[in-house]
This record gives C-alpha cells, sequence and structure tokens, in this order.
C-alpha cells in the first residue's frame, strides 16, 4: 500500500515520522491562532472560523489566498512565498490529503512541520496519509448502523 501512496500521489513514504511534539500538546485554539499568523501573517477575521481547539475552516484561507495572489510575482520576497506557501500547504493537508467528514476544515497541528519549509520532504508523508485514511475508514465501520457495518 504505501508503494501506491507513493506512485498514486507522489508522496515520500521513507523518512521522519509525521508526530505531534509532545510539547505542544496543551496547545489551545489562541495558541495556534498566533502560530498562524506568525508563519503565514494570516489573522481570521472572525474567531467564529476556528473550531474546536485546533482546526480551521478552509474558506478564509481561501480568500485570503485569493486576495493575495496578485501580490505574489517573480519579484516577491522569499519571505512573502514562504507564508503563501504554508497557507496553500494548510489548503492541501486539509482539502485533499487529510479530510475531515465536513471536508472543510483543516488541523491546525500540521503548523510546527511548517516551521522550516526545507525540511518538508524529509518527513513520510505517504506513511501518515496512508494511517489516516485506515483510521477514517475504521472510524466509518464503527459509527455506521449495524446494517451498514463493515466486516472483516
Amino acid at each position: 500500500m504505501l508503494e501506491d501512496v507513493d506512485v498514486l500521489f507522489g508522496l515520500p513514504v521513507d523518512g521522519l515520522p509525521v508526530a505531534y511534539p509532545h510539547a505542544l500538546r496543551d496547545y489551545s485554539g489562541v495558541h495556534y491562532l498566533h502560530m498562524l499568523q506568525r508563519l503565514t501573517c494570516f489573522q481570521l477575521a472572525e474567531e467564529t472560523a476556528l473550531s474546536g481547539v485546533s482546526r480551521l475552516q478552509l474558506m478564509p484561507v481561501r480568500q485570503h489566498l485569493a486576495a493575495m495572489d496578485a501580490e505574489i510575482t517573480d519579484g516577491s520576497p522569499a519571505k512573502d512565498i514562504d507564508r503563501h506557501t504554508r497557507l496553500l500547504l494548510l489548503l492541501m493537508f486539509g482539502g485533499v490529503l487529510f479530510l475531515n467528514t465536513s471536508g472543510n476544515l483543516v488541523s491546525l497541528r500540521f503548523l510546527h512541520h511548517m516551521e522550516q519549509l526545507d525540511d518538508l520532504p524529509s518527513y513520510s508523508w505517504g506513511a501518515a496519509f496512508l494511517g489516516y485514511l485506515y483510521r477514517q475508514i475504521c472510524w466509518a465501520c464503527i459509527t455506521l448502523p449495524d446494517f451498514y457495518r463493515c466486516y472483516r
């Protein structure tokens, strides 16, 4: 299955595990919003776009990127391009790789992996994606009514 993820998605399957640092386990929504602003200069207009402790609605990010898109040119400073890249990665994580049931939220727990963009290829994103996919399939089987339940 890992080879399939590598071929179909082009995600690296070898490398560092995509893990959540123990030091961030006590982070709350405010902490994540500060980290988001520091890494991307993106600030929410409304705190209601934050869902729970660590998830963000994707629509404000999309709107911000659309407004910011014209500002990114060949002559843009590297810092601006990095900020834009981090927001695009959040969209990719929440809208493609690590979808939730609503399809419009992204976990801000990925932000700490975006501190150093050059380190991203060293992580095993393919293994993380496959693990998440299996977890979601199992969760769907557990929460289905008995007559739809998944059996081995």
